[in-house]
């Protein structure tokens, strides 16, 4: 898929809306699922293998969709694509007048789901802000930028999953797995895993602070797959057990 058939398919999604779910609240089974639980501090619209989308709103825990040919996420500020198993845009910087979306998104998840028509109305105004919103970042192409930067922003979006490894991250900068470690150990003299482990142990913090989510729960958010392993790395990095800095 490029970015013609992206702006095709959004076409195609203004005729014909497809279905919208929106994910607003979670159950405790999302917490525990086993593809990759996490939480977006931005919106997320997504395109389900069946057709449908599935809006999720900020802060609310789901898991990771099994095949989803189409995902965009956005905050103030901030646009990600990714369609067809990559990234069309990653983190791209946008000035909030051509970027609507996150308000769209705010107003459609406030209309009763009996409002059908309004719905339907307000859907073809994401979907076509998004359509118009793709085309001027691809009419500005990003400046190649630093690196590590990158890299490091792409472990911060991407921290939750626990397959995540340096060969992924390495094709997504387009160096080598060597070449990658030597740039992480010169800038910020920790191997890609600790860093790694660094961010994963930073957002489960946050979440223990927020009294919302169990020690289990923000390992498992976070990308743990063994949560002694989470406990005992938790309170190296910090003297205390994560237990203790749950509110």
């Amino acid at each position: 898929m490029d970015r013609t058939e992206i702006c095709r398919l959004l076409e195609e999604w203004l005729e014909t809306p497809p279905p919208l779910t929106v994910i607003a609240e979670t159950e405790r089974s999302a917490l525990r699922a086993e593809f990759n639980p996490h939480i977006h501090m931005g919106w997320e619209l997504k395109q389900l293998a069946t057709g449908e989308l599935h809006l999720v709103v900020p802060g609310v825990p789901h898991e990771t969709t099994g095949i989803c040919p189409l995902s965009l996420e956005t905050g103030v500020g901030m646009f990600t694509l990714r369609a067809g198993g990559r990234y069309f845009f990653f983190n791209r910087l946008t000035d909030c007048k051509f970027n609507p979306l996150p308000e769209l998104f705010a107003l459609l998840v406030r209309i009763p789901e009996e409002e059908l028509r309004l719905r339907k109305l307000l859907l073809r105004s994401c979907i076509e802000s998004a359509r118009s919103l793709i085309e001027k970042l691809g009419d500005a192409p990003e400046e190649p930028g630093d690196l590590y930067a990158r890299s490091i922003d792409y472990l911060r979006r991407n921290y939750y999953r626990r397959e995540l490894g340096v060969a992924e991250l390495a094709a997504f900068v387009g160096v080598t797995p060597q070449h990658l470690n030597r740039l992480f150990r010169r800038n910020g003299g920790l191997s890609i895993r600790r860093q790694l482990i660094a961010i994963r142990l930073e957002k489960a913090r946050e979440l223990l602070e927020s009294g919302r989510y169990l020690v289990s729960d923000a390992a498992r958010l976070t990308g743990w797959s063994c949560p002694f392993y989470f406990c005992n790395s938790f309170k190296r990095r910090y003297g205390i057990p994560p237990v203790a800095v749950r509110r």
